[in-house]
């Protein structure tokens, strides 16, 4: 049984980001179960406290490593991964020796935008982020733009248009191969070797 880790880069109620990740849960084969970390108890990251973090930031940490895979969705704000994001990945990639919660974990993620360019930077940041500190990002995300208008009725339950639906389809099936794979591992494996050679 795969444990798939939801976060959403977005703490709003209504996020958008929040409603295209719980269709993407939606997606998962039987054989995975979802788990959800709430980012908005997450204190702003102090390095006087990696070691002795508070007790939501050792839950965040926990949650990553037990669940061995995330997956993200996050809005670009100002041309830029949203804050809380950053915030997050700096506090579950310490400390970085010997080694964090998330090294070799595999991750992917999709932006939402009500804008009708393409906010691709937010997700590129984040894939360049997850894979500095370890961890595996598996790429191949996408951006789904004009978000307000993608969201249809299917039946009384809230679903993508055929297109978006088949793009996030796309993007969960490719972290499922990752796990498959175990393309973690190499990403962990280097990391271990790179703190050898600074040891």
């Amino acid at each position: 049984m795969k444990k798939i880790l939801f976060l959403v880069g977005s703490l709003r109620n209504e996020s958008l980001n929040k409603r295209l990740s719980l269709i993407a849960e939606k997606l998962l084969p039987e054989k995975c179960v979802a788990t959800r970390y709430d980012l908005a108890d997450i204190p702003l990251f102090n390095g006087d406290f990696e070691r002795t973090a508070p007790e939501s930031v050792h839950g965040l940490r926990e949650a990553i490593s037990s669940a061995g895979v995330v997956f993200w969705t996050t809005p670009e704000y100002n041309c830029a991964l949203p804050g809380v994001v950053k915030n997050e990945i700096d506090w579950a990639s310490r400390p970085m020796l010997s080694r964090n919660s998330a090294v070799g974990t595999p991750m992917n993620g999709v932006v939402a935008t009500r804008s009708a360019t393409n906010e691709i930077r937010s997700l590129v940041e984040l894939n360049r982020m997850w894979d500095n500190f370890g961890g595996a990002a598996v790429g191949f995300g996408f951006v789904l733009q004009q978000a307000l208008t993608r969201f249809v009725d299917h039946h009384g339950e809230e679903t993508l248009g055929p297109v978006a639906l088949k793009m996030l389809k796309f993007n969960m099936d490719n972290l499922l191969r990752y796990i498959d794979g175990n393309g973690g591992a190499v990403a962990a494996a280097n990391r271990c070797a790179y703190i050898g050679q600074m040891s």
